[in-house]
């Protein structure tokens, strides 16, 4: 086996861990508040601790990896995410627990962040897209293994069991890495922009607190609107302070390539699309169609199920056409399964269910691979990192505003649908009947969303098969230096919960 392939194997490793353990612990919450005698809104900021810090500094360690190398920043994240897991399976008190979560959240955001890095580094543009496909296919395995995993270590041991079993995995994953991955020359004559790294961090936790905690808190309550004036305020002083910066965290000009931007844009509203469908199906599933949690989570397992074998074949295919059309028609299929699923009814036949939810995954399966080695062949190599943290990035504020988006749409039209349905006291039929209503609701916005996407991802403009990242020299950064604006600019184009309430 080529050591590429090898290289391979320890970002999907860890793609895998990261992803897993977003997933994984949202089964145990009921656990873990029993154990701990807190309220469900209590426990879900273990949840919540670990998608805000993840959120807040992908930008930042995609940066950092350019400056340290790829390789540091990425054992260094699985070290720190490792010994996280084995304080979190030890945690005395619920404090305790979200303190390590967060701890473990900014070891998965160097994990998250150098994944993408690392291939694009390690494969030549005419199978970039293939390296990203196989590499989804760990993303999704552990979107589909999360729920299942964690309820039978929580029954069959304890919750902490799912926080520990990280331990054996973690230290593998960590000598594998060291062997594996090749040694690399850190950015000279560089400087990392601390400034710039604490606005961006701080604006974009504004903006994810305010997501995920505007359904709980009140979307024109105090704190709320504080959180979205702080994330404008910051935001600004972000891009004024990147302007002027001599060694900038990500430089403004890249966002002058139409295959970066309208790849970024693409990316976040196909997240939206698929979160609100995860989001919203389980509590159709459990409190509508009165399935138990382990069937509920049994019944989406088509989605990832499907995005795991429809991602390499999107990737090969992007390889060779270009990333324009794979993507665009992805983005075309999510929007047909999101309307088939605003036809499925409360009571179903188990094939209804499953077929539209094929549907879901193949999208984004098409959709994923083509739009990522878009996004990363189109900027100079030594910003491979920025854009690789920057991509995910938008991948979590895309779940988030999925997730926030479509919790709002619910809570404005379930009172509706229940006083269509309902002259007196409401019976649990119309209940359920009101909530079917507003979740198909939701599904149609979500549908109207993603065709904003097939316009974004068309306009990114023609790309030709291997025409990929620009081989620019790992210089300084500076003003009109290779890597900057000017390069940028210069240089051709080429081809990651909130707990439900």
């Amino acid at each position: 086996m080529q050591r590429k392939w090898l290289i391979l194997t320890s970002v999907s490793l860890g793609s895998l861990m990261a992803t897993l353990d977003g997933s994984i612990v949202n089964i145990a919450l009921p656990v873990m508040g029993s154990d701990f005698r807190i309220d469900l809104t209590t426990v879900s900021w273990v949840v919540v601790a670990y998608l805000l810090v993840i959120g807040s500094l992908l930008l930042p360690f995609g940066r950092l990896g350019e400056l340290l190398t790829f390789k540091r920043v990425y054992l260094t994240g699985f070290a720190i995410f490792t010994l996280a897991s084995v304080c979190c399976g030890a945690s005395p008190n619920i404090a305790a627990l979200v303190a390590f979560r967060v701890v473990q959240g900014i070891g998965a955001a160097m994990i998250m962040a150098m994944g993408p890095a690392i291939v694009a580094h390690t494969f030549p543009a005419a199978e970039r897209g293939r390296a990203l496909g196989l590499n989804g296919v760990s993303v999704a395995i552990g979107l589909s293994l999360g729920p299942a995993l964690g309820g039978i270590l929580t029954q069959a041991a304890t919750w902490r069991a799912i926080f520990l079993i990280n331990a054996p995995i973690g230290l593998f994953a960590i000598i594998w890495a060291a062997r594996i991955l090749p040694a690399e020359t850190p950015g000279k004559d560089q400087k990392f922009d601390v400034r710039g790294a604490a606005l961006s961090g701080l604006s974009l936790f504004a903006l994810l607190l305010a997501l995920s905690e505007g359904q709980e808190w009140g979307w024109t309550g105090p704190v709320i609107l504080g959180l979205v004036v702080a994330f404008v305020a910051l935001g600004a002083a972000f891009i004024m302070t990147e302007r002027r910066a001599a060694f900038p965290m990500i430089d403004l000009g890249l966002f002058r390539s139409r295959p970066f931007s309208a790849g970024l844009a693409s990316v976040v509203v196909a997240f939206a699309g698929l979160f609100t469908a995860t989001f919203l199906l389980p509590f159709f599933l459990e409190q509508g169609s009165g399935f138990s949690p382990i069937e509920a989570g049994l019944l989406l397992t088509p989605v990832p199920i499907t995005m795991a074998l429809v991602a390499p074949l999107s990737g090969i295919a992007s390889d060779r056409l270009g990333p324009r059309w794979p993507a665009s028609a992805g983005m075309a299929v999510m929007v047909l399964g999101l309307l088939s699923l605003t036809e499925l009814p409360i009571h179903f036949a188990i094939p209804d269910l499953v077929w539209r939810l094929v549907l879901l995954g193949i999208g984004q399966g098409m959709f994923m691979s083509p739009n990522s080695s878009a996004v990363l062949g189109s900027v100079p190599r030594p910003r491979v990192g920025t854009a690789s943290g920057t991509l995910a990035q938008m991948r979590v504020n895309g779940q988030a505003l999925g997730i926030a988006l479509s919790g709002a749409i619910v809570a404005t039209r379930l009172p509706i649908h229940l006083a269509d349905l309902s002259h007196g006291a409401p019976t649990s039929a119309i209940k359920a009947a009101a909530l079917e209503g507003a979740i198909h609701d939701a599904f149609v916005v979500a549908a109207l969303v993603c065709c904003v996407g097939i316009v974004t991802s068309l306009i990114r403009g023609s790309s030709r098969p291997g025409h990929g990242t620009a081989e620019a020299p790992l210089a300084a950064t500076g003003p009109g230096a290779p890597g900057t604006a000017a390069a940028a600019t210069a240089t051709p184009p080429g081809p990651a919960t909130p707990t439900p309430r």
